[in-house]
């Protein structure tokens, strides 16, 4: 049922507010709980911009469970500046105010769940701009009646970066050598309520995902070290009881593989129930935590991580290092273009131009399907839901394709709205004999010579 949403104006200063935090007990730029779910993740980190948001000046506040980087925080501002949604490390709630202190809407995303609201939710929140900082906070009650309960409560008092302010630029990290650490992991490892100790870890380069380097994590109850293929090996229950996991550089996760002595089915996929925090690489070393928030229940199996790690990490051998992109070069300015770059630029077909047949699908599309009388097409993939959902996020969005509203991607039904020019495509993800099925409604494409 649609309620109204609850605004709130900030009618106390930045000094005042900074008060209250000293009496409770706080010195920290955020703190605060999100809910996502029935799962409680904690926000510690905080950073607050200026941006344009629906052609309209905003300032918006995100507080995560990792620091936010640089580039991260260039996309999100370019994202929203052409209409889409920006992406951060998830967990995470963005806050976006208008100029005037109101809450316009929020967002939220943990695990493999991602939502919004715009109003209606009964959120209340407080901004104040003063010297320089953005200080406030927000509260957010559960909702009975929701189909993904919802809540948080969270305070920040942060720097505030102007329009053409930027954070400071990302520390090139050091890919190696191996530093001269010993491997340890600590923590409890669940299967259907039974304990498994899991006693040897290791990480390795594995193949790029997404355009990135990709990092694998093995971790096993029984030594693994003298292993060619310990990822493989460790998937089919070699080493005992093990967990594998697929992560970029960044510590975002995007791929989940558990076996639990305790399981009936040995080895399966889970990948939006667990979360990496803490997570540094560096100097030849990877450490971190990794945690599914309490028990999850995956294909009727239970399962439980909660371990800390840390594993040396040498430099990427070349058959897994990616070549610098496009984007990441650096681009002339217009002055210096020449000619010939101007010309090809201007004569590049519009958007809607773009034929259905060119739009990516993944790597391992099989039974593809195009139905022109709807403008549908649709395939199957062997990869878990949200792992396909970030393939086809990547190569969408390296084919000039923007967010078109909130992605909402979990385990059992994901939907990726997107736009490019005139054309727009909604892609329905979900689960299909232990992959995935994706089907894509399009709009304003060219589905001649299909």
């Amino acid at each position: 049922m649609t309620k109204k949403f609850i605004y709130l104006l900030s009618a106390i200063t930045a000094m005042e507010v900074v008060t209250i935090f000293a009496q409770e007990g706080t010195t920290k730029v955020a703190e605060g709980t999100l809910m996502l779910r029935n799962k409680t993740y904690q926000l510690a980190h905080a950073v607050a911009y200026e941006s344009t948001i629906d052609e309209e000046d905003a300032v918006v506040a995100v507080l995560s469970g990792q620091p936010v980087a640089s580039e991260m925080l260039k996309e999100a501002r370019a994202a929203e500046k052409d209409g889409g949604e920006g992406d951060f490390r998830r967990p995470y709630l963005k806050l976006v105010f208008k100029k005037t202190g109101e809450l316009k809407y929020w967002s939220a995303a943990a695990g493999g769940t991602q939502i919004g609201r715009h109003g209606g939710s009964g959120a209340t929140a407080e901004l104040k701009l003063a010297d320089g900082r953005a200080t406030g906070k927000a509260n957010q009650p559960v909702e009975a009646d929701s189909m993904f309960p919802t809540n948080f409560d969270v305070r920040f008092s942060v720097a505030l970066l102007k329009a053409g302010e930027e954070l400071p630029a990302s520390i090139p990290k050091k890919r190696g050598p191996a530093a001269n650490v010993k491997p340890t992991v600590t923590g409890i490892f669940k299967g259907n309520g039974k304990d498994a100790k899991l006693a040897y870890v290791s990480a390795r380069w594995g193949e790029p995902f997404g355009g990135k380097p990709g990092i694998v994590l093995v971790f096993t109850e029984k030594d693994h070290s003298k292993d060619t293929k310990p990822d493989f090996n460790a998937a089919f229950g070699k080493f005992g009881s093990a967990l594998i996991i697929s992560l970029h550089e960044d510590g975002d996760i995007y791929g989940c593989e558990v076996v639990h002595s305790a399981h009936q089915k040995q080895g399966f996929s889970s990948i939006g129930s667990i979360e990496m925090s803490g997570f540094t690489y560096d100097e030849g070393k990877v450490e971190g935590e990794l945690t599914t928030n309490g028990p999850v229940d995956t294909f009727g199996e239970k399962w439980e991580v909660k371990i800390k790690f840390a594993a040396p990490l040498g430099e990427i051998p070349k058959e897994y290092q990616v070549a610098e992109s496009s984007e990441t070069r650096a681009k002339p300015s217009a002055a210096e273009k020449s000619e010939e770059e101007i010309e090809s630029n201007e004569s590049k077909p519009a958007a809607g131009g773009l034929k259905v047949k060119d739009i990516p699908l993944t790597k391992d599309a099989a039974d593809v399907q195009y139905n022109r009388l709807v403008e549908q097409l649709q395939f199957k993939s062997k990869s878990e839901v949200k792992r396909v959902c970030a393939e086809l996020a990547s190569d969408l969005k390296v084919q000039g394709w923007s967010n078109d509203g909130v992605d909402m991607v979990n385990a059992n039904s994901s939907i990726l709205k997107r736009k490019r020019g005139d054309a727009t495509l909604t892609i329905f993800v979900k689960p299909e004999n232990g992959g995935s099925e994706v089907k894509m409604m399009t709009e304003g494409l060219s589905w001649d010579e299909q």
